[in-house]
């Protein structure tokens, strides 16, 4: 195509730092820096780490005559994979086929890829919205069914949502956001404890917290791991892990301020599967909102997503069992997203957690949260029954994260081994 070494190396670290930032898999993102490297002429490798990707780029020629003189450029991308925005990559996709196939000049493709870089995220009005309908979409598949505690999940939801767009403007803090939305649902959640209404109130406290979990990075953190990209994988994971941590931190302190801990546990009426499948349908599109989703595709993964919580809400019905529940839902979803991921242009992490988020064990993880803050308070006088609580939701979440992680990544692998890779 007649490109000259520097500006082939410019496109390609421009749109590696667009996908890495927006939620892309690291294998996808070396995938296609190779290939859109070898459509214009040169060898392309890249070596990601966490906060930064190393480019180097070489030229065929060097392969096809060993006396002819080729230039080596390496650049160093300082980037860090903290961000998801499935529209940004949408889009940057396209463009890379576009270069691919010739039709668009090396400089307009640039021009293009500047102004997906700029691309504002959701709405604040969509972004609140959503995120209150999603928690309450979430209580609704935990079985509440009482009308104000769905509108006290949405309001607290909705709240923290506008805080997160808030402390964004003014603070860089990786962990800003998350801490501050859980702390004022510990405080929604004191608040009406201290009130004494009679609501499911863990649901109130719980529900908001569970749409900050960082799902995406857990997946993209697995996929790493899987394909032996370790200290990546532990990078991502470490966040992850960091983010929950605040989620839970902010919680509990805000239950603390107000004087609370975590309200007991309570039941949940069992809802009839079709009010399932449209609860999850509903978290589906919120999540979609959060990650800048295109209207035009939301409908795919909502889709997807209420066919897996039918899987899960089967199979628990047969096997009482929530981990195997979660692993034959997430397989289904494996098998769905891998190729839909690249028929859309979608980040895999992303679309597959999107359509499996109504399964996250945030309730076990947050009441294990509790019950390790109410063993600290009790020392010694802590009974059996609080270890017991305690031992049992922690090892709850740890195996439905490892059913949901295994369940999504295995099919994902398979198939792009035996149909997307080395095309």
């Amino acid at each position: 195509m007649g490109v000259s070494p520097a500006l082939a190396l410019k496109i390609i670290s421009v749109s590696t730092r667009i996908l890495c930032v927006n939620g892309q898999t690291t294998h996808r993102i070396v995938e296609d820096a190779a290939i859109l490297g070898k459509s214009l002429g040169y060898s392309v490798s890249v070596l990601p780490a966490w906060n930064q990707f190393i480019i180097k780029l070489e030229n065929l020629n060097n392969v096809l005559d060993e006396n002819t003189v080729t230039e080596t450029l390496v650049e160093v991308i300082d980037v860090t994979p903290v961000g998801v925005d499935m529209n940004k990559v949408s889009k940057t996709l396209s463009v890379l086929d576009s270069v691919r196939s010739g039709s668009l000049p090396i400089k307009q493709a640039l021009t293009q890829l500047d102004e997906i870089s700029a691309l504002a995220p959701a709405s604040m009005l969509r972004f609140v919205l959503m995120a209150g309908l999603g928690a309450a979409a979430l209580g609704l598949i935990f079985g509440v069914t009482d009308g104000f505690t769905l509108l006290a999940i949405f309001l607290s939801a909705a709240l923290g949502a506008a805080a997160r767009r808030v402390v964004a403007r003014f603070s860089r803090s990786l962990f800003a956001q998350p801490l501050t939305a859980a702390l004022l649902a510990g405080l929604v959640g004191a608040i009406l404890q201290t009130l004494q209404f009679n609501v499911s109130l863990q649901f109130i406290e719980v529900c908001p917290c569970m749409i900050l979990v960082p799902g995406a990075h857990i997946i993209n953190g697995s996929l790493d791991l899987a394909r032996g990209r370790i200290s990546l994988g532990i990078a991502r994971l470490t966040y992850s892990a960091l983010i929950i941590l605040m989620i839970c931190l902010g919680l509990l302190v805000g239950l603390w301020i107000g004087g609370q801990t975590l309200a007991p546990d309570m039941v949940g009426q069992q809802l009839p599967i079709i009010f399932d499948m449209l609860a999850a349908s509903i978290a589906i599109a919120a999540f979609g909102t959060f990650f800048s989703m295109p209207w035009r595709v939301l409908l795919i993964p909502m889709a997807v997503g209420a066919v897996a919580h039918a899987i899960r809400w089967g199979v628990i019905e047969v096997s009482h069992d929530v981990v195997i529940g979660a692993a034959a839902a997430c397989f289904f979803v494996g098998i769905v997203a891998t190729p839909l991921a690249h028929r859309l242009k979608l980040p895999f992490a992303a679309l597959a957690f999107v359509s499996v988020v109504s399964l996250m064990p945030g309730v076990f993880l947050f009441r294990m949260s509790s019950a390790l803050v109410e063993i600290y308070k009790l020392g010694g006088k802590s009974t059996e029954s609080i270890l017991g609580y305690a031992a049992s939701d922690a090892m709850t979440t740890i195996m439905i994260c490892m059913a949901i992680a295994f369940g999504l990544i295995i099919p994902k692998m398979v198939l792009d081994h035996y149909f997307y890779e080395n095309r």
